[in-house]
């Protein structure tokens, strides 16, 4: 099964109210798109992103902003492992930051865009 992605999109909370609300895995990354968190909806990618204040906590800061991109999948956790595993073959074994320390507290996006 071969994980298709969708664009990347500028994850700020107007992003978040038109995901779709159905399962499936996302991919989280800095301005320069480079992967620091992969995650799965557990059952609604609106809802998820949602509930983690669109970043998780242990995220590295991130001057650009975040970026999401998702796939719709109706076996989660299949399609995570596959997520990962290709991400882990690319870059020595390891996850992206993000996925190697727990989850904290979520953060809260602003809901304007700064000067």
């Amino acid at each position: 099964m071969a994980i298709e992605f969708g664009p990347w999109l500028k994850l700020n909370v107007p992003t978040i109210e038109t995901l779709p609300d159905a399962p499936g895995v996302f991919e989280i990354a800095n301005l320069v798109r480079t992967v620091i968190f992969t995650g799965r909806a557990e059952g609604s990618l609106q809802r998820r992103l949602a509930t983690l204040g669109g970043v998780p906590a242990n995220l590295p800061v991130s001057t650009g902003g975040y970026y999401v991109r998702l796939a719709l999948a109706n076996d989660e956790e299949a399609a995570l492992a596959e997520c990962q595993a290709t991400y882990r073959a690319g870059h020595g074994g390891r996850l992206p930051a993000g996925n190697e320390t727990p989850v904290r507290a979520a953060i809260r996006l602003v809901t304007r865009d700064a000067a």
